[in-house]
């Protein structure tokens, strides 16, 4: 009897309590685009948390599901504050590369392209126009780093994760909305946040996905379709987009492209948050502390509402303890295969070979700078990675998207100058990829002060050591005398022109991620035609000397430079040993007092070492600071000028690279300097910069205008410029203001836009 009137209070209970369960209070909160004005979704996220608002489920578009879908894998809202305010994370939404993440090996020799066009071969009519200003490699990866593990322990299943989630997507080729709810998290939550022409859009089963906002910014109708939760929290950041104007070709083309949204919940007991971050730019990720601190108020302000809406509460401890089991489960991501679509065998070898030329097993950080070599490879346009969890073996599948890098590329560029050192560059290249990579490569210089033509034959090799074969053939002739300007400098020049040329060819191989080691040998032949005086006329004759020969070196460098010209950031080392040998022959002119020709050999060893390093910035200001130290075994030539000639020069500035400097030429000398850049904006800085070159012993010239060495450490010269510099988007504008000691007129003014870059000499 007992037993049953237990029992019927058992199931009476039960009959009572079952409404009660069913009735369970659901929250759904749905998270708005907006740029780095959606970090505000992460202080709502944390006031909610703090006041025991439970957070059921989550709908996000663009930034809205950036935050949601790392809320969704089991970050805690100071984790993800943590994360995105990271120089790493700024890394990822701006598209630099870590420099330890930067290989140098692949990166070619710098030149003066402000323009780069690609063909096909076999459709030469069809350019490819860049499609982002950013490089969304870094982010690719680290959205499949950090989320694989956690999409794969829900089974691919977004309901499945710590909090159900949905994202969505915009598809330009049906003009339809796609919304995704379960497949790979890391390119869902990317296909969101491509902001057009920004981020690169993603290629997804026969779609072409660009950022959520342009079709639903909001999309508190996908939270009602697949989820109906009982009361919903809608968080608007994207009712704010920036006035479209003619400079700003972003706002302009995402104004024609986007379609209006209704920033309002349907149903009178929803809620609406909106954080003050009208005045925050889309991009600006110096003001996402701002943003968040904005999201957190503003939820604050409404937490009585909030309160009196929502009964259901969840306490800290518990939602903790539910995230760590939640997180506690993942897979430790191992790769066991990588897969390659987009390319043919041949090249599907190639790239195994540098991803993981062991075929074995790899971590995820085994696999990153392997990963990041590729995306320097010139064959290769864009990747796109996936990791799929394979249950059958255990560890993880990578899947690499790849798009060819199109086979033909030209490049346009040069120099206008306010002196006659203008010239025009173009560039020309062609890749033929299989099991190894060539790349054919041809440019040609030409101007009044510079012409030159160079044709490099790159075959790489990859493999557990990569390494590159490259004959190489380089012309350069510098006329010092044409290129002259009376304008603030000395009225009449010396006439000096001169030429070299080299047939050789590089072996290199990488060290490490930032540097390379590269041998060298060739032939080389250097012609200088000059007088040994300034008082000449247009019927004399210029004495001519000729040093050919073969030359062998052996170089390391390694190179974190931002920029190929005035860097703001970086390290650059140069360290070289060379080995010359060869014959002079000089035939005087009718300036010298020798007529005799002269015959002489020639064999000395040479070993400099150049240093240029940037330091971290100090507000608006940079500091940097150059050495440069040459040390060698040269002999004197004929004569003074056909030694200083051949001497080494210290060239630290933009100017000095065009004029020809005798007192700042040696066989032995240290030249350094300090660097001081102030930033006004992101493109205009201000360069103050002051040199000393400090000669062992200067090259000096004696009555029978032969050379001879001064005492030791007698003289030094001082060099300084004040720069200012535009960087447009193909090139540098600047002008300068140039002191050179010892001079007869020591200032100088040069104005130029675009590069001042030569090729390399024949024994640079």
């Amino acid at each position: 009897m007992m037993y049953s009137i237990r029992y019927f209070l058992v199931v009476l209970l039960t009959m009572l309590l079952q409404p009660m369960i069913c009735t369970a209070q659901k929250t759904g909160l749905v998270l708005s685009g907006g740029g780095v004005r959606g970090m505000a979704h992460i202080g709502v996220i944390k006031a909610l948390e703090e006041n025991g608002i439970p957070i059921d489920f989550i709908t996000g578009t663009s930034a809205g599901a950036i935050v949601g879908s790392f809320y969704s894998i089991g970050l805690s809202p100071s984790q993800i504050e943590t994360l995105v305010m990271s120089e790493e994370f700024r890394e990822w939404a701006t598209g630099q590369i870590n420099e330890d993440l930067d290989y140098y090996f692949k990166k070619p020799e710098p030149d003066a392209s402000w323009v780069t066009l690609k063909f096909s071969l076999d459709s030469l009519l069809r350019t490819r126009i860049p499609s982002s200003v950013v490089n969304s490699a870094r982010s690719d990866f680290a959205l499949m780093e950090n989320m694989s593990a956690a999409i794969a322990k829900a089974g691919y299943n977004f309901d499945s994760l710590f909090v159900p989630f949905r994202c969505v997507s915009s598809d330009i080729k049906s003009k339809k909305l796609k919304v995704f709810k379960d497949g790979d998290l890391p390119m869902a939550v990317r296909a969101s946040m491509a902001y057009p022409f920004y981020f690169t859009p993603v290629a997804f089963d026969n779609m072409i996905l660009f950022d959520g906002g342009i079709y639903n910014n909001f999309p508190v109708d996908i939270m009602l379709e697949d989820f109906n939760p009982d009361i919903m929290i809608g968080v608007n950041t994207g009712s704010y987009p920036d006035i479209p104007y003619e400079e700003n070709l972003l706002s302009m083309f995402k104004t024609m492209l986007v379609q209006s949204t209704t920033y309002s919940v349907p149903r009178d007991s929803d809620i609406m948050i909106a954080p003050s971050v009208k005045d925050i730019g889309l991009f600006n990720f110096d003001e996402m502390k701002a943003a968040i601190d904005s999201g957190y108020q503003s939820t604050i302000r409404q937490m009585d509402a909030i309160k009196s809406r929502i009964s259901s509460r969840v306490s800290l401890e518990d939602l903790n303890t539910k995230r760590s089991n939640f997180r506690k489960g993942f897979n430790e991501i191992y790769i066991d295969k990588v897969n390659s679509t987009g390319i043919n065998h041949k090249q599907e070898q190639y790239i195994r070979k540098i991803i993981n030329h062991d075929n074995q097993c790899m971590s995820i950080e085994d696999i990153r700078p392997h990963y990041f070599q590729l995306l320097t490879d010139k064959n290769i346009k864009s990747i796109f990675p996936l990791l799929k969890y394979n249950e059958a073996t255990g560890y993880f599948d990578m899947d690499l998207l790849i798009k060819k890098e199109r086979d033909l590329i030209v490049d346009f560029g040069g120099n206008i100058s306010s002196s006659p050192i203008n010239q025009a560059f173009v560039g020309l290249q062609y890749n033929v990829w299989g099991k190894q990579s060539l790349n054919i490569y041809g440019n040609i210089y030409f101007g009044k002060l510079y012409n030159s033509a160079a044709v490099r034959l790159r075959y790489d090799i990859p493999g557990k050591l990569n390494y590159y074969v490259e004959p190489v053939a380089i012309l350069n002739r510098f006329d010092y005398f044409k290129s002259s300007s009376a304008f603030l400098e000395d009225v009449k020049p010396a006439f000096l022109i001169q030429s070299d040329r080299f047939y050789g060819a590089n072996f290199g191989i990488p060290a490490r991620n930032k540097g390379k080691v590269i041998a060298s040998a060739g032939n080389f032949n250097l012609i200088n035609n000059y007088y040994q005086t300034r008082d000449f006329s247009s019927e004399d004759i210029s004495d001519r000397t000729e040093f050919g020969g073969w030359m062998a070196a052996l170089q390391f460098e390694r190179n974190t430079m931002n920029k190929k010209m005035y860097a703001l950031k970086g390290t650059f080392i140069n360290i070289t040993g060379r080995l010359v040998t060869g014959k002079e022959e000089t035939t005087p002119g009718s300036t010298g007092l020798i007529t005799d020709t002269i015959n002489n050999s020639h064999e000395w060893l040479q070993l400099r070492m150049f240093y240029d390093n940037y330091f971290k910035s100090a507000g608006a200001f940079t500091f940097g600071f150059t050495s440069d130290m040459f040390l060698s075994s040269q002999p004197f030539f004929a004569n003074y000028t056909a030694t200083i000639l051949s001497a080494q020069g210290f060239q630290p500035t933009a100017q000095s690279k065009t004029i020809f400097l005798d007192n700042y030429r040696a066989h032995n000398y240290i030249g350094m300097g300090l660097k001081t850049i102030v930033s006004f904006r992101s493109n205009l800085e201000l360069r103050l910069e002051g040199y000393v070159f400090q000669p062992f012993q200067a090259i000096i010239q004696n009555n029978q205008l032969k050379a001879k060495y001064d005492n030791a450490f007698q003289s030094r010269s001082l060099l300084a410029t004040m720069t200012g510099i535009y960087n447009s988007p193909v090139g540098p504008v600047s002008l300068s203001l140039n002191y050179y000691e010892k001079r007869n007129k020591p200032l100088s003014v040069l104005f130029h836009f675009g590069y001042i870059i030569f090729n390399r000499r024949a024994l640079d």
